[in-house]
């Protein structure tokens, strides 16, 4: 509207300075460089306003995403925390049957039972969790909190069955490390850096 405005001045004050025959060529000129300097400005004033609307729009993106990501970033070291609150005896009886001299027999099945109640606990922990709304990541969250809570669950019956026996754990163990992986990947896509639960919960 603007442009169309200002190309209209134009063409009015040329087409007046042309109809006074006695009108200098040296004031058709001057007539014409003040119409191209309102037109510079009107565009420059557009061209201020645009980047001002848009900085501010940048900034309420930025700002926003910050949020997001301390929002997830608060709940994923909650969320180690309160594995962190169940897994004694599960990382006690990992430690015990992956060290050189693993326990045999009744000390093996005790820590073994320890161990299985332990991993259901940590199973149901994660069933209950609470995901914050992470926008169009809060799915992503939902899912891999609750592939690792079944894995967990997976975990403890295999503790359950076999006491000691490493090899039946492997698919479970295997479920545990996708679920981490698809809980790195939406950290990632978050904004963050991607971690490995089953690292920040051991030990």
């Amino acid at each position: 509207m603007k442009k169309w405005v200002v190309g209209t001045l134009a063409a009015v004050t040329i087409f007046s300075l042309t109809a006074c025959g006695n009108v200098s060529d040296d004031t058709k000129d001057e007539a014409k460089d003040k119409v191209s300097s309102k037109a510079e400005d009107v565009k420059e004033k557009a061209k201020s306003k645009a980047d001002e609307v848009k900085k501010k729009a940048d900034t309420k993106l930025d700002t926003t995403k910050q949020k997001l990501q301390t929002k997830a970033m608060d709940f994923y070291t909650g969320l180690v925390a309160k594995v962190n609150e169940k897994d004694q005896d599960y990382d006690a009886y990992i430690a015990d049957i992956t060290s050189d001299a693993p326990s045999k027999g009744e000390k093996l099945d005790e820590l073994a039972d320890k161990a299985s109640t332990s991993a259901e606990n940590i199973s149901e922990t994660l069933a209950n969790v609470k995901v914050p709304d992470l926008g169009e990541r809060t799915d992503a969250f939902k899912s891999s909190i609750q592939s690792l809570s079944d894995a967990f669950a997976e975990k403890a019956a295999a503790i359950k069955a076999n006491p000691g026996d490493t090899k039946v754990a492997e698919k479970a163990d295997a479920a545990m490390q996708a679920a981490s992986d698809k809980l790195s990947v939406a950290l990632q896509n978050i904004g963050l850096a991607g971690s490995n639960i089953m690292n920040d919960i051991a030990g």
